[in-house]
């Protein structure tokens, strides 16, 4: 049985509201592998980064950035360049949970199935204090194909369908993506943006752009498999 390859989080929140066309073309675009390098190292830090590590019934000082930065650079392994990407994003991070002096709770939302066989998260396991609203938030922290505000509205709707509308417990929270801004040194600065005011989609709408989107993706696999085939066929020109 062939292994179906799923498309990457971040992509899927992009590509998913296009158009038919637009879409088709975004995953003909799009390239499966690894990349040069994962925000991974970062994201194991973002308890500590948000101040929401210690629990919420602990009192302890705020875990200072250096700390942190060494834990992130060691599980970098070396990668120079994952090393300064990682860094430049927590930073400025850290500095945005420090500005507005943020406090929160762990709290795992766990994932959302949707499509045929997809699962994701768009969410951090955490609610935040932040501006005297409960907020739950997602971390882009792409410098490059990062959520373009389509991207983000599939995301908040998401969020929306998977932790207001699913429990009642959390239906006045507050959703919030964080991107960085690109810089060509140094710290990222946050840029935040809310759900305020936006009109959402339903889980019928996301469930249907997403299952389109696989039924392209199929479609663009299968041609490159093909396309494979022929090259193999050809064999080597001299």
């Amino acid at each position: 049985m062939k292994t179906r390859r799923s498309i990457p989080e971040l992509d899927l929140a992009r590509i998913a509201p296009l158009a038919i066309n637009e879409k088709k073309k975004a995953l003909q675009q799009l390239k499966l592998g690894w990349p040069p390098y994962s925000y991974n190292p970062m994201r194991a830090s973002n308890l500590d980064i948000l101040n929401v590590s210690a629990g919420p019934l602990a009192e302890l000082p705020r875990t200072p950035w250096p700390s942190i930065a060494v834990d992130i650079a060691r599980r970098c392994n070396g990668d120079a360049d994952a090393i300064a990407a990682n860094l430049r994003a927590g930073e400025g991070l850290y500095n945005f949970a420090s500005e507005f002096n943020l406090t929160g709770r762990r709290h795992e939302f766990f994932s959302l199935a949707i499509g045929l066989s997809e699962k994701v998260s768009y969410w951090s396991p955490v609610v935040i204090a932040l501006e005297k609203r409960a907020v739950v938030p997602f971390i882009d922290p792409r410098r490059s194909k990062k959520l373009s505000p389509e991207g983000r509205l599939f995301v908040f709707s998401m969020m929306n369908e998977h932790i207001r509308v699913a429990d009642p417990d959390f239906a006045d929270v507050a959703l919030a993506i964080l991107q960085f801004r690109n810089t060509a040194t140094g710290v990222r600065p946050v840029v935040s943006f809310f759900d305020d005011g936006l009109k959402l989609w339903s889980f019928a709408d996301l469930d249907e752009m997403v299952r389109e989107t696989y039924r392209l993706w199929e479609e663009v696999l299968e041609g490159r498999e093909a396309e494979s085939r022929r090259s193999a066929k050809k064999g080597p020109l001299i």
